[in-house]
């Protein structure tokens, strides 16, 4: 009896094992699976890029999937709580992903008509409606540009209709995760939109110097851990009121507004959660642009703000990489780092079409602090470079960054091509010349020295880049 006991007590806590094994790959993985079919011109993608954000690295983690011929597609991804996702071929879709989620995805190419299935699939298909229906943005739509006053006003009386749509929202959705979602979207309508116009309006200076219209930055809301799924509103404010903060500034020097920065982030009261993302967002950026002096200048409120967590050590080991890159960059064999011969920068584009001795030229203008340039630079560029080096004149313009961190990101990277560094002045002929509205922008020209392109879609991961470029080398486009 007792040998009979104690076997079946064993294999009770094989069971229990098992099944706690199982519990804790459920918490954390996830499941997409899908189908993608072709729409007018655009081809099913090779490939997929699915980016996770990593709230250590305060960076996105990229995770590519293989796509079918027939559009099919499936892949497990480490999901350890509620977040939101990025999934991109040559278009894209945003997501709501939990742990043990299984979502099914149906959807063209452009990614404008999808449908979700599966484990998770009515999350994501209630937040489509919920974006869809949303008044907030048809509300804010002006034909003029409001006083920092009127546009105040306004955003209270949509704080009221938006409350009202949210409530009759969530009366028809319990999950937790929506509920997260459109609380935090809510609890950060007013700041973050306020926030977008002080930095992108025509009257942002203005409003700034309001202190009525910047009272909502002193008295924000808390900022809970499970509001980070949310890359709107609240992330927003995370990753940029650091930049108003600086607005108090004694002189415009960086000292002066890092001090400034500084001193309002450490006396932010009851909200620790949100003090550190916003050092986090500021302290990696500085990092990730090659630049460690924000970081020595400041290490004992970092190590005071992250004390007793894991970021302390990945902006201690960030700094020792950037530090030993800013020490010793290497370039690669194939890297040319070059200054134009002109002084007048609206003769740069015909220089470097008069170097480039009848060959395609593809010139991407980046810059140090972007990210999706960087993005690119991991393995996509790189890839292109190698299939067509013989063939294309591969250029790199640097714009509107500071030029300690140029030749370090060329480095960090292993950039091969032709290198120039563009002073800010340098840059607006070009901005005008090849219709540059933002970074990365990418310029394909032909052998016979005219621009075919310049915009952000074709960026060296899309697939018709490729067939853009072998087309313009046999000559048949």
């Amino acid at each position: 009896m007792k040998k009979s006991l104690f076997i079946v007590l064993i294999i009770a806590s094989f069971i229990a094992c098992g099944d706690k094994q199982d519990n804790e790959s459920i918490r954390k993985e996830a499941q997409i699976s899908g189908k993608i079919t072709a729409v007018d011109s655009i081809d099913i993608p090779e490939k997929l890029v699915t980016y996770l954000y990593n709230e250590t690295k305060a960076d996105y983690d990229q995770i590519e999937i293989e796509v079918g011929k027939d559009g099919a597609f499936t892949s497990t991804l480490p999901v350890d709580r509620s977040m939101s996702i990025s999934i991109y071929g040559d278009y894209g879709v945003q997501l709501l992903i939990s742990p043990g989620d299984s979502i099914h995805i149906a959807t063209d190419a452009r990614f404008e008509k999808v449908t979700y299935d599966g484990k998770g699939g009515d999350v994501n298909t209630a937040l489509t409606a919920y974006k869809d229906n949303n008044p907030t943005e048809k509300l804010l739509e002006s034909e003029e540009v409001l006083s920092p006053q009127d546009y105040a006003l306004l955003l209270d009386s949509i704080s009221i209709e938006v409350q009202s749509y949210n409530k009759d929202f969530l009366a028809n959705h319990d999950q937790q995760v929506l509920q997260d979602y459109v609380m935090s979207e809510e609890a950060f309508l007013i700041p973050a939109k306020k926030l977008a116009y002080a930095l992108y309006s025509p009257q942002g200076a203005v409003a700034l110097n309001d202190s009525t219209f910047t009272n909502s930055f002193n008295n924000l809301p808390e900022y809970k851990k499970e509001y980070d799924l949310n890359t709107n509103n609240p992330a927003m404010i995370a990753n940029y009121l650091g930049y108003v903060w600086e607005v108090d500034a004694l002189e415009n020097t960086t000292e002066s507004r890092e001090k400034a920065f500084m001193n309002r982030l450490m006396s932010l009261e009851n909200n620790d959660y949100l003090k550190k993302k916003i050092l986090q967002s500021k302290v990696m950026n500085k990092l990730e642009d090659n630049n460690v002096s924000f970081y020595e200048n400041h290490k004992d409120e970092v190590d005071l703000v992250f004390n007793n967590t894991p970021i302390l050590a990945t902006v201690s080991q960030k700094y020792d990489e950037v530090k030993k890159l800013l020490n010793n960059p290497e370039l690669p064999v194939d890297t040319e780092l070059l200054t134009f011969k002109s002084e007048d920068a609206t003769q740069f584009i015909d220089e470097i079409i008069e170097n480039a001795d009848g060959k395609v030229i593809y010139i991407d203008n980046w810059a140090t602090w972007c990210g999706p340039c960087k993005s690119e630079f991991k393995n996509a560029s790189p890839a292109l470079h190698e299939k067509f080096k013989d063939d294309v004149e591969f250029v790199y313009l640097c714009h509107q960054s500071k030029e300690a961190g140029y030749v370090p990101s060329i480095s960090k990277f292993k950039i091969a091509g032709k290198h120039y560094f563009l002073t800010e002045d340098q840059s607006r002929p070009i901005f005008k010349q090849i219709n540059l509205e933002g970074f990365p922008t990418y310029t394909i020209i032909n052998k016979n020295g005219d621009i075919v392109l310049s915009d952000y879609i074709h960026r060296p991961s899309y697939a018709k880049t490729t067939e853009i470029l072998t087309g313009l080398i046999n000559e048949e486009i």
